[in-house]
């Protein structure tokens, strides 16, 4: 089921484009039938925040299923809720990172796969971090969340991000 779910986000993934308003979409072959509630849109964008709150334990234990993983932009694999949520209050502790700044974010887009599964695409830029003793320049980063409903509970399975880089010839 994990090879699906990751086939799943990169088809997702490689689909995404940016766009200014949240978008909820039911995207590929016979999803017209899928039946999504508002209240699962909302569930689903909460866990997205809530994932966000990088010191609330409790909170994090929540949003992040046991056997998550957190495939990040510079190519490190995290898995495990226990291990992302470690590394994710390393990351937002350290220098190079705090003196950084988010310069915009694009409303999440969500994409039903199924009912019990989502696909949230976030988008960003970041100013000022420090990676190395440099200043970066302005990160565009791309972040692609596959949550799955289980127990009535959304909870992230898989998250990978991404910087975009500029093409060259």
């Amino acid at each position: 089921m994990k090879p699906m779910f990751i086939f799943l986000a990169i088809l997702i993934i490689i689909s995404c484009k940016h766009v200014g308003d949240s978008k909820l979409t039911n995207r590929g072959a016979n999803l017209e039938n899928v039946m999504v509630t508002s209240q699962d849109t909302a569930a689903v964008l909460k866990t997205y925040h809530q994932s966000l709150s990088i010191e609330n334990d409790s909170i994090n234990k929540l949003v992040w299923a046991k056997d998550a993983r957190w495939l990040q932009a510079f190519g490190r694999v995290f898995k495990g809720r226990d291990t992302i949520i470690s590394f994710t209050k390393y990351l937002n502790r350290s220098a190079g990172y705090t003196v950084s700044k988010v310069s915009r974010q694009d409303d999440a887009e969500i994409t039903f796969i199924r009912p019990d599964v989502a696909v949230l695409h976030e988008y960003h830029e970041r100013e000022g971090q420090i990676i190395n003793g440099l200043v970066t320049p302005t990160r565009k980063i791309n972040t692609t969340y596959v949550l799955s409903k289980e127990n009535g509970v959304w909870k992230i399975r898989d998250k990978v991000t991404m910087d975009e880089r500029e093409r060259t010839n």
